[in-house]
Formats: structure tokens, sequence, C-alpha cells
């Protein structure tokens, strides 16, 4: 990918094979421009926090609506991603509320936040160690599945004869790890 690609080649490298989206969301990411819009809207509003996970969930929203044909191409993409965690932003708000600033007396709940998002990250340690063990296969399958892929976008990826396929081989890999998750009672704990 260039250094500084222009707006069709990010959109033909995310509706691309899995290296070239790899690559183009990789660049978006790693983008200070990407997250700097977002950083200076954001810090008015809310935290470092919010800036991080309102630009993760923009990014999710902007892959799957630049798979699905739904940008329009009427702004950049730049511009269109700031709409997009613009929105996500105003949600969460209108979800939780207006965000306070931090105060002596939220310590507490800071702290417990940060418990909670330690528990949280060994979960998904967990979770990719059962995917593990499932096989490689049905790892990736159920990663693409996770990420909003459609099953005919999971058989292009995966060299499958047609989104049937996907279908049925993520279903199996669904079977899969239930019953693995049913026999060894001991994860189950770990994960919830």
């Amino acid at each position: 990918m260039n250094e500084q690609p222009t707006d069709e080649e990010l959109i033909s490298a995310i509706q691309g094979n899995s290296t070239e989206r790899d690559s183009a969301m990789r660049y978006i990411f790693l983008n200070l421009d990407w997250k700097g819009i977002l950083h200076n809207y954001l810090r008015q509003k809310g935290g470092e926090q919010d800036v991080d996970e309102i630009f993760q969930k923009a990014i999710i929203v902007f892959d799957r609506n630049i798979r699905q044909g739904k940008y329009q191409g009427k702004s950049s993409l730049k511009t269109y991603f700031f709409s997009i965690a613009k929105h996500l932003w105003w949600k969460e708000l209108k979800t939780h509320g207006r965000k306070e600033e931090f105060q002596n007396e939220h310590y507490r709940e800071e702290q417990e936040s940060v418990e909670l998002e330690v528990i949280r990250k060994e979960q998904r340690q967990f979770i990719s160690l059962i995917l593990s063990k499932i096989g490689d296969r049905c790892k990736k399958i159920l990663e693409l599945y996770q990420l909003d892929y459609s099953m005919e976008e999971i058989s292009v990826t995966l060299a499958m004869s047609n989104a049937n396929m996907a279908k049925k081989e993520a279903y199996r890999c669904r079977k899969k790890l239930k019953r693995f998750i049913e026999e060894n009672p001991g994860w189950k704990e770990l994960i919830n």
C-alpha cells in the first residue's frame, strides 16, 4: 500500500482480498490523521478511553460499510469515517448519559473498571485459546464471522467453493466450539 493511499485505493483494498484489506485497515488504524480527528473532537467531551473505544467501533462499522458498498463517495473517506464515529459517540451519550469528569469520589469506580478490563482481556485470551483447540480453520471462520463478514466473503477469503459451504462450516465450527465448552466445564467458568 502506498504511503498516502487515495480514497479509491483504500476502498479497493478494503473490498479486495484479506491481505489487501488487512493492509488498508492497518494503515487507517495506525495513521495519526484518522485517530487525530476523533481525538480532537472527543477529548473535549470524554476521556482518552472514550476516544479509543469509539475509534475501534467506528473502524468496524466503516470496514463493514465499505465492504457492503454503503459508502456513496459524497465525501472523503476521512469525513465519512468521522461521521460514523460522531454518530457512535452521540449514540453512546444518549444511551449512557453525558460523561462526567473524573473526580475523587469516582476513584473506586475507575479502579473497578480497570479490574474489569483485566478480566475481559483474560477472557479474550481464554477464548482465543479455546478457538485454537477446535482447529485453525474453525478459529479463522469464527473470527471472520465475529467481524461481520458475510458468508460470501468468508468463502472467498478461505477459498471455499461458495457461501453455502462457508455457512455449513461455520455451523459445524459453532457446534464444535459448543461441544468443547460443554465437555470442558472448567473452560466455561473462565470465559463467563
